[in-house]
């Protein structure tokens, strides 16, 4: 049984068929890439797939390399983010249970316990210093918002495009420092891991 066909992640998507694994509904591919919500949001393209998202290159601003993301054959049970100066940034290991660490963010804990999946079923939320982020697809994207928030505005959206991924960021949602764990739950909803 996949949750998120059951109850909010599956209503009203009836053209998005979950993904295979039940992390959140597979996004829908835009045939262009999506109008930008806003003239001074910052987008990061996850492109250059090695045969998965799981190894690929972030394009930032100014088109250049900000991340790489590694899975290194030596270790396949273990993916690697890093920056543009080559240091870690995030690394998860696929066994036994998915697992993360994002430095300065997150200790280490299940991948689960991190991006976790609220009693209705309609969301994924997630804490960053102290404060409680919410993942909920709408629209045809997967948008982060403060959880808490009686008119919760969008802080960030994941969309799918050709032979790409998408990830875009309000200023806000850069100075609250949400950059790093947003790279990390994209990865999350679109590599076919199983999370949970």
């Amino acid at each position: 049984m996949n949750p998120f066909t059951q109850g909010g992640w599956g209503q009203g998507q009836t053209s998005t068929t979950p993904s295979i694994f039940g992390a959140l509904p597979s996004l829908p591919t835009s045939s262009s890439i999506p109008r930008s919500m806003q003239p001074d949001n910052v987008t990061y393209q996850f492109t250059s797939f090695n045969a998965t998202i799981l190894n690929c290159s972030i394009i930032g601003p100014q088109s250049r390399v900000a991340y790489r993301i590694v899975t290194e054959t030596s270790v396949p049970s273990c993916t690697i983010w890093k920056d543009n100066e080559s240091r870690s940034i995030a690394m998860v290991q696929w066994q036994p249970n998915a697992t993360l660490e994002i430095r300065g963010v997150a200790p280490r804990q299940r991948v689960r316990d991190w991006l976790r999946l609220s009693p209705d079923q309609s969301k994924r939320t997630m804490e960053v210093k102290g404060t409680q982020y919410a993942w909920a697809p709408m629209d045809g994207f997967i948008c982060l918002y403060k959880a808490q928030s009686a008119a919760p505005r969008i802080l960030a959206r994941v969309a799918r495009a050709p032979n790409t991924v998408l990830l875009e960021l309000t200023q806000e949602a850069i100075t609250l420092g949400l950059l790093e764990p947003a790279l990390v739950a994209t990865v999350m909803f679109v590599c076919g891991h199983n999370i949970d």
